[in-house]
């Protein structure tokens, strides 16, 4: 394998929405007060629909970060707990949460399922500034790479991981493998939207390019990558739906495009006031459901 070429330029925005995961300097940012919010995702005349949004977290905090586990009815996300925020897992239709964590020096982000295992993968945040990725499983919770101060993960296999690696001034993608710890660099100055694209082995990331943020895929494999399409101003959270078009949210509405069909990205659906700026996005792997991380409406 051989890096790519080229370090491509930090911007200020990307910058700061790492602060969270950067260590010494996480305590000097206060989180957002968000909500987990869960809209049916429905199939009319060949064309994705969504129906009116529910909050699920209601809860006062940092809820953020939602995930489906595949072939079940629940989800999971990083939920504000005695001023930290654990793994909550969420069943959507009999309205039950349980936590998978419970950890008093410290907290967990951005859980998400290993595959083909009952593991979650989460990273966590102790208040001495040390932030890894840990495994945890039934009961039990174990560092799966020792070295990477990793800030956002996507698992492409039980032991392929591409995940965003912090450093001093940004964040890199690096694919890894747990198993022996090997770790590989292949692009620097990366942002923290990495999703799998539907129907393909291929990773999509974003990266800054001549102050234009773009969507890029990424084969873990290889390493070979191509630019997708163009973000939105301001947008860097992104969510694939199952025919292969993409999301995206900045306000309190829903932009969509399909790759290699649309030519701009097309207003999608508008949520009513309760829910406020969208930030990140997930969609369920056989589609029905959509859930959505967005901040409370300021007041009039």
């Amino acid at each position: 394998m051989s890096p790519l070429s080229g370090i491509l330029p930090y911007t200020r925005s990307i910058f700061l929405a790492t602060i969270l995961f950067s260590g010494s300097l996480g305590h000097l940012w206060a989180q957002p007060d968000t909500e987990v919010f869960l809209a049916r995702l429905a199939r009319e005349d060949g064309r994705y629909v969504l129906q009116e949004a529910t909050n699920i977290s209601g809860n006062p905090g940092y809820d953020n970060q939602p995930f489906f586990l595949a072939d079940s009815p629940e989800l999971l996300y990083a939920r504000t707990r005695n001023g930290q925020t654990d793994i909550a897992r969420y069943n959507f239709i009999t309205g039950s949460l349980q936590w998978l964590s419970d950890t008093p020096g410290g907290g967990e982000y951005s859980p998400m399922p290993i595959p083909d295992s009952d593991a979650v993968a989460a990273i966590r945040l102790d208040t001495t500034g040390l932030q890894r990725l840990y495994r945890y499983q039934n009961g039990g919770q174990q560092v799966v790479m020792e070295e990477l101060k990793i800030g956002y993960q996507v698992w492409t296999g039980p032991d392929l991981l591409v995940c965003t690696v912090l450093r001093e001034d940004g964040m890199d993608l690096v694919v890894a493998r747990p198993s022996d710890q090997s770790a590989y660099t292949y692009q620097k100055g990366v942002g923290r939207s990495l999703a799998r694209i539907p129907g393909s082995p291929l990773v999509s990331y974003s990266s800054v390019e001549d102050g234009q943020t773009w969507l890029r895929s990424m084969d873990p494999n290889s390493g070979a990558t191509e630019r997708i399409v163009p973000l939105p101003e301001g947008v860097q959270d992104i969510a694939w739906l199952p025919d292969g078009s993409l999301i995206c949210g900045g306000t309190n509405e829903l932009l969509r495009l399909r790759p290699g069909t649309d030519s701009t990205w097309q207003p999608w659906h508008r949520f009513g006031g309760e829910v406020g700026r969208i930030t990140r996005l997930a969609v369920r792997e056989n589609g029905g459901y959509l859930a959505m991380v967005a901040q409370k409406p300021e007041a009039p």
